[in-house]
C-alpha cells in the first residue's frame, strides 16, 4: 500500500482505514500507529486529540509520546502505541 505524503495534513490525525492505523505529520516527521488505544481500545481517529508532541485518547485521557509511542500515563497503561512500519520512497509512504 502507498500513500502520498502531501495527502497527510500537518499536525492532524489522518485515518488510514486500510491499515487500521493513523498517521501524523509533524515538523517534517511522520508517525504511524495502530488506531487503537492500548488502555481501553478506543480509536484515535474518533477519540484522539493532539497536544504538541503528544496524542491523547479522550476515552479515559491516556497520553502517549507521539515520537516514541510511550505511555505517559502508566497508572492507566504502561503499554506503548503499536508502530506501523513504513518506508519513504520519493513522495510516498510505502507499507509492507
Amino acid at each position: 500500500m502507498r500513500i502520498k505524503i502531501k495527502d497527510l495534513a500537518e499536525n492532524a490525525i489522518t485515518p488510514l482505514p486500510e491499515l487500521g492505523a493513523f498517521a501524523v505529520k509533524r515538523g517534517g516527521e511522520i508517525y504511524v500507529y495502530k488506531d487503537e488505544c492500548p488502555h481501553a481500545y478506543c480509536n484515535f481517529t474518533t477519540s484522539g486529540q493532539l497536544e504538541g508532541d503528544y496524542i491523547i485518547c479522550t476515552c479515559h485521557w491516556c497520553k502517549f509520546d507521539l515520537r516514541t509511542g510511550a505511555s505517559l500515563t502508566p497508572e492507566l497503561t504502561a503499554e506503548p502505541l503499536r508502530k506501523i512500519s513504513f518506508k519513504v520512497e520519493g513522495e510516498e509512504l510505502v507499507f509492507t
